[in-house]
Protein backbone atom coordinates (compact mmCIF):
# COMPACT_ATOMS: atom_id res chain seq x y z
CA UNK A 1 0.00 0.00 0.00
CA UNK A 2 1.13 3.24 -1.21
CA UNK A 3 0.69 7.00 0.78
CA UNK A 4 2.50 10.35 0.35
CA UNK A 5 4.49 10.89 4.13
CA UNK A 6 5.81 13.36 5.72
CA UNK A 7 8.73 12.76 8.09
CA UNK A 8 7.87 13.87 11.96
CA UNK A 9 9.88 13.78 15.32
CA UNK A 10 8.69 12.48 18.57
CA UNK A 11 10.52 14.95 21.04
CA UNK A 12 13.29 13.73 23.26
CA UNK A 13 12.63 11.73 26.40
CA UNK A 14 9.07 10.62 24.89
CA UNK A 15 8.98 7.16 24.52
CA UNK A 16 10.11 5.78 21.00
CA UNK A 17 11.54 9.43 19.99
CA UNK A 18 12.79 9.59 16.62
CA UNK A 19 12.06 10.34 13.25
CA UNK A 20 8.99 8.59 12.19
CA UNK A 21 6.41 8.21 9.29
CA UNK A 22 2.44 8.43 10.87
CA UNK A 23 0.32 5.83 8.99
CA UNK A 24 -2.97 6.51 7.55
CA UNK A 25 -5.58 4.98 9.67
CA UNK A 26 -7.16 3.12 6.19
CA UNK A 27 -3.66 2.04 5.15
CA UNK A 28 -3.10 0.70 8.87
CA UNK A 29 -6.66 -1.28 9.02
CA UNK A 30 -5.84 -2.87 5.60
CA UNK A 31 -2.55 -3.82 7.08
CA UNK A 32 -3.27 -5.69 9.84
CA UNK A 33 -5.95 -8.47 7.64
CA UNK A 34 -2.52 -9.72 6.48
CA UNK A 35 0.09 -9.09 9.04
CA UNK A 36 1.31 -11.66 11.38
CA UNK A 37 2.43 -9.35 14.08
CA UNK A 38 2.36 -5.96 13.10
CA UNK A 39 5.85 -6.48 10.70
CA UNK A 40 6.04 -4.67 7.48
CA UNK A 41 8.66 -3.68 4.81
CA UNK A 42 8.89 -0.15 4.41
CA UNK A 43 9.97 1.27 0.63
CA UNK A 44 10.63 5.14 1.25
CA UNK A 45 11.02 6.95 -2.19
CA UNK A 46 11.81 3.60 -3.98
CA UNK A 47 14.67 3.97 -2.85
CA UNK A 48 15.87 1.83 0.45
CA UNK A 49 13.52 -1.02 2.13
CA UNK A 50 13.84 -1.78 5.94
CA UNK A 51 11.88 -4.14 8.33
CA UNK A 52 9.88 -2.09 10.82
CA UNK A 53 7.17 -2.43 13.05
CA UNK A 54 3.26 -0.97 13.23
CA UNK A 55 3.37 0.59 16.18
CA UNK A 56 0.36 3.10 18.85
CA UNK A 57 0.99 6.31 20.14
CA UNK A 58 -1.77 7.68 21.34
CA UNK A 59 -4.80 7.78 18.72
CA UNK A 60 -2.21 7.04 15.47
CA UNK A 61 0.07 4.54 14.01
CA UNK A 62 3.32 5.05 12.95
CA UNK A 63 6.64 3.16 11.34
CA UNK A 64 9.96 4.46 13.67
CA UNK A 65 12.77 5.51 11.51
CA UNK A 66 16.79 6.21 12.53
CA UNK A 67 19.05 9.02 11.08
CA UNK A 68 20.55 6.39 9.40
CA UNK A 69 17.39 5.82 7.10
CA UNK A 70 17.11 9.50 6.89
CA UNK A 71 20.58 10.19 5.63
CA UNK A 72 20.88 7.43 3.19
CA UNK A 73 18.10 8.51 0.82
CA UNK A 74 19.18 12.12 2.06
CA UNK A 75 15.36 13.34 3.90
CA UNK A 76 15.18 15.24 6.94
CA UNK A 77 12.29 15.28 9.32
CA UNK A 78 9.71 17.94 8.09
CA UNK A 79 10.02 16.30 4.30
CA UNK A 80 7.11 14.58 2.00
CA UNK A 81 8.32 10.68 1.10
CA UNK A 82 6.65 8.36 -0.84
CA UNK A 83 5.75 5.20 1.41
CA UNK A 84 5.16 2.10 0.63
CA UNK A 85 4.26 -0.25 3.43
CA UNK A 86 3.51 -4.35 2.80
CA UNK A 87 3.57 -7.47 5.11
CA UNK A 88 6.76 -8.79 5.94
CA UNK A 89 6.63 -12.72 5.62
CA UNK A 90 10.37 -13.32 6.62
CA UNK A 91 10.87 -16.14 8.92
CA UNK A 92 12.14 -13.19 11.57
CA UNK A 93 10.72 -10.21 10.93
CA UNK A 94 13.30 -8.94 9.19
CA UNK A 95 16.91 -10.27 7.39
CA UNK A 96 19.45 -12.17 8.74
CA UNK A 97 22.37 -12.39 7.45
CA UNK A 98 24.04 -15.47 5.96
CA UNK A 99 26.91 -15.92 8.81
CA UNK A 100 24.35 -16.03 11.50
CA UNK A 101 21.89 -18.94 9.52
CA UNK A 102 25.39 -20.75 9.18
CA UNK A 103 26.36 -20.74 13.02
CA UNK A 104 22.61 -21.46 13.82
CA UNK A 105 22.44 -24.39 11.51
CA UNK A 106 26.06 -25.87 12.72
CA UNK A 107 24.95 -25.26 16.27
CA UNK A 108 21.72 -27.41 16.72
CA UNK A 109 21.73 -27.04 20.63
CA UNK A 110 22.35 -23.21 20.09
CA UNK A 111 19.75 -22.84 17.75
CA UNK A 112 17.14 -24.54 19.43
CA UNK A 113 17.68 -21.83 22.41
CA UNK A 114 17.53 -19.21 19.78
CA UNK A 115 14.66 -20.62 18.44
CA UNK A 116 12.62 -20.31 21.79
CA UNK A 117 13.50 -17.03 22.55
CA UNK A 118 10.18 -14.60 21.74
CA UNK A 119 10.25 -13.21 18.66
CA UNK A 120 11.24 -9.94 19.51
CA UNK A 121 13.85 -11.19 21.22
CA UNK A 122 15.32 -12.89 18.19
CA UNK A 123 14.67 -9.86 15.73
CA UNK A 124 17.04 -8.30 18.47
CA UNK A 125 19.80 -10.38 18.37
CA UNK A 126 19.74 -10.07 14.77
CA UNK A 127 19.91 -6.31 14.38
CA UNK A 128 23.22 -6.97 17.09
CA UNK A 129 24.86 -9.05 14.43
CA UNK A 130 23.21 -6.89 10.94
CA UNK A 131 25.14 -4.25 12.12
CA UNK A 132 28.44 -5.45 11.51
CA UNK A 133 30.08 -5.28 7.65
CA UNK A 134 32.64 -7.80 8.69
CA UNK A 135 31.98 -11.27 8.04
CA UNK A 136 34.17 -12.45 10.43
CA UNK A 137 32.67 -10.79 13.32
CA UNK A 138 28.87 -11.49 12.74
CA UNK A 139 30.64 -15.19 12.54
CA UNK A 140 32.70 -14.24 15.69
CA UNK A 141 29.30 -12.87 17.65
CA UNK A 142 26.63 -15.35 16.05
CA UNK A 143 28.96 -17.99 17.82
CA UNK A 144 28.92 -15.84 21.37
CA UNK A 145 25.56 -15.48 21.30
CA UNK A 146 24.70 -19.22 21.00
CA UNK A 147 27.25 -19.45 23.45
CA UNK A 148 25.84 -17.28 25.85
CA UNK A 149 22.40 -19.01 25.61
CA UNK A 150 23.84 -22.85 26.42
CA UNK A 151 25.83 -21.11 29.29
CA UNK A 152 22.46 -19.29 30.57
CA UNK A 153 19.92 -22.19 29.89
CA UNK A 154 18.52 -19.81 27.21
CA UNK A 155 17.99 -17.09 28.70
CA UNK A 156 19.68 -13.87 27.47
CA UNK A 157 21.01 -11.50 30.07
CA UNK A 158 22.39 -8.34 27.42
CA UNK A 159 24.74 -7.02 30.10
CA UNK A 160 26.21 -10.54 30.24
CA UNK A 161 25.73 -10.52 26.90
CA UNK A 162 28.29 -7.67 26.05
CA UNK A 163 30.37 -9.17 28.39
CA UNK A 164 30.74 -11.99 26.93
CA UNK A 165 31.90 -10.07 23.79
CA UNK A 166 34.77 -8.44 25.06
CA UNK A 167 35.68 -11.45 27.00
CA UNK A 168 35.66 -13.47 23.62
CA UNK A 169 38.06 -10.90 22.00
CA UNK A 170 40.29 -10.74 24.79
CA UNK A 171 41.19 -14.31 24.95
CA UNK A 172 40.85 -14.18 20.96
CA UNK A 173 44.09 -11.73 21.24
CA UNK A 174 47.59 -13.47 21.40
Amino acid sequence: MKFQGKIDSFAENNLGHGPYIEIPEDVYKELLKTTIDKRVKCTLNNTITVSRAMAPKGNFHYILLNKEVLKEIKINVGDAVLVELQPDESKYGMPISEEMEEVLFSDPDGSNLFHKLTPGVQRTLIHVINKFKSSNLKIERSFVILEHLKKNKGKIDFKLLQEDFKNYRNNMKF
